[in-house]
């Protein structure tokens, strides 16, 4: 929703609400709007006082024919240094909105930190905003974040609410976002570089503080900033590294390797702050508070707790028949599969065992070897499939190296020939210029196909390390070696071994960033 579409709802609320301030200025709610060229919010909610807060819409794919689809993700960090508080993890998400012309989910997530002048709306209080309140609002509690996300809800439901979101037949809500919905957008979501998204940071080059307000170098010292002044991420967000630290919804739970430890503690913020250090910052960054401060005994609220709210709605509690039972059809299908798979093999040899009609005995031992034959021809399928991903994966690995080769000579012949053009005629120069160009353009087409091979690399590594089991990847590596080298294709094999070696690499760090994934390819 533009600013023009703000106005309309804003004009079409009661009589009593038009009795309430002019409408802010949008530099005050949604400063990328007025950049050149202007970047203008996908969703703009109306506010108490006149205000109004900017979202950003958060693809997220998944199979739209199934109500129980969801994307799932690997996020947080490979470093096991402190692995219980941010190691990778999977988590499954889904929007609880729908594109009726894709039918891609998506979710809704505030583009900046709530600012002080948003705050004192949702309290009540209409001081025209000015630039001071442009900063974000902090010295809030987990408890205070919560009502602001009531206040403004029922504020919305019964002053506008056309304005919201809809999921079916159910009006959106404001909340604060899930650790998962945030890191997510932070990682730039389904508009993120593939092979950046799993990275540290969102961004792969430049410098941090272009993107974030953190601690001053050599000085412990900082404080909040305006919203909007730094460079946003891919999903254009604005601060969701430094400024204020953002309160989550659920509480903190440890990392029990690869998924949530069982016992729930304080709340989490994630993001860093203004007194962060660029160590601290990073996506997967989190950290754990208590509810209640020690010292007082009251909700814990220090200065640098700030919030970013999301868009959500209610799973079952609007679905209608037709929805419920088709809710119900994908949750029967999707149950029968791992009562199929557990082990029909065990369990026809018990029933062998125990029947006592030779005619059905016959007929049970029939189904089991056709159940065997099955399961070698899927074995069968599955090793042919490792064992092609490795030798693809080989394969890109000499296009790589081949084509870094390449590049390298043409950027050697054209800063050879800018050299000469430097230090001849204006005529000259312009002809050996002139001639260096298609050289030039040859780069840029290797470095984009270079650009599509680490794609395909990154997908072979992906599910070597996903889809199949230590066995079968050791498997396969070991055939396919010895059935290269039977053949004489040593090169080959050479080649085969050298993606092992970066497979095993991978599977000790598998959130690497572009230029690692690049490092570990074109490794002599």
């Amino acid at each position: 929703m533009r600013a023009a579409t703000l106005l309309l709802a804003l004009a079409a609320l009661p009589a009593a609400a038009q009795d309430a301030p002019a409408p802010w200025d949008i530099a005050r709610y949604d400063r990328a709007a007025l950049a050149d060229p202007p970047v203008p919010a996908d969703l703009v909610l109306p506010m108490p006082c006149g205000g109004a807060m900017a979202f950003q819409r958060v693809e997220v794919p998944v199979d739209p024919g199934n109500p129980l689809s969801d994307r799932p993700l690997r996020l947080g960090q490979s470093s096991p240094e402190a692995g219980y508080l941010d190691y990778l993890r999977t988590e499954g998400l889904r929007g609880p909105f729908g594109d009726p012309a894709t039918g891609a989910s998506h979710y809704y997530i505030a583009r900046y930190e709530m600012t002080v002048a948003q705050h004192r709306a949702l309290l009540g209080d209409c001081t025209p905003p000015d630039r001071a309140g442009d900063v974000a609002q902090g010295g809030l509690s987990w408890f205070d974040a919560v009502d602001l996300s009531r206040r403004y809800t029922e504020w919305l439901l019964t002053q506008a609410p056309d304005a919201l979101p809809r999921a079916g037949a159910a009006a959106g809500f404001v909340r604060l976002p899930t650790e998962a919905e945030w890191e997510y957008a932070a990682r730039g979501g389904a508009r993120a570089d593939p092979l950046l998204f799993p990275a540290r940071r969102y961004l792969a080059t430049g410098d941090l503080r272009d993107h974030a307000t953190l601690q001053a170098p050599g000085s412990g010292r900082g404080r909040m900033a305006p919203v909007g002044i730094r460079l946003p991420n891919p999903l254009d967000l604005f601060d969701v590294y430094g400024n204020a630290e953002e309160l989550m919804l659920e509480p903190f739970r440890m990392n029990a390797v690869g998924r949530a430890h069982g016992q729930a503690g304080g709340l989490v913020t994630r993001g860093g702050s203004f007194r962060s250090t660029e160590d601290q910052v990073h996506s997967a960054a989190r950290v754990e508070f208590p509810l209640f401060s020690a010292t007082d005994g009251r909700a814990l609220a220090e200065d640098t707790f700030g919030l970013r709210l999301v868009l959500s709605a209610p799973v079952l509690a609007a679905r209608d028949a037709a929805d419920l039972a088709a809710l119900s059809a994908a949750w029967d299908a999707q149950a029968e599969g791992p009562a199929v798979a557990a082990d029909p093999d065990a369990a026809l040899a018990t029933l062998i065992e125990a029947e006592t009609d030779p005619r059905r005995r016959a007929a049970l031992e029939a189904l089991q070897l056709d159940l065997r034959r099955a399961r070698d021809t899927a074995d069968t399928a599955l090793a042919r499939a490792a064992r092609a991903t490795l030798l693809a994966g080989a394969i890109v690995v000499e296009t790589l190296a081949k084509d870094a080769r390449r590049i390298g000579q043409l950027q050697t012949h054209i800063i050879t020939q800018v050299e000469i053009a430097r230090n001849s005629t204006e005529a000259r120069r312009t002809e050996i210029l002139s001639a260096v160009q298609p050289f030039v353009d040859q780069v840029q087409d290797l470095r984009a196909a270079e650009t599509n091979l680490l794609l395909t690399y990154r997908s072979g590594l992906e599910a070597l390390s996903s889809e199949f089991t230590p066995a079968d990847r050791d498997l396969a590596h070991a055939l396919l070696l010895r059935d290269l080298r039977e053949a004489g294709q040593t090169e080959v094999a050479v080649l085969a071994e050298r993606f092992w070696q970066d497979l095993r690499a991978y599977l000790a760090t598998p959130d690497m960033g572009l230029d690692a994934i690049r490092a570990l390819a074109l490794a002599p």
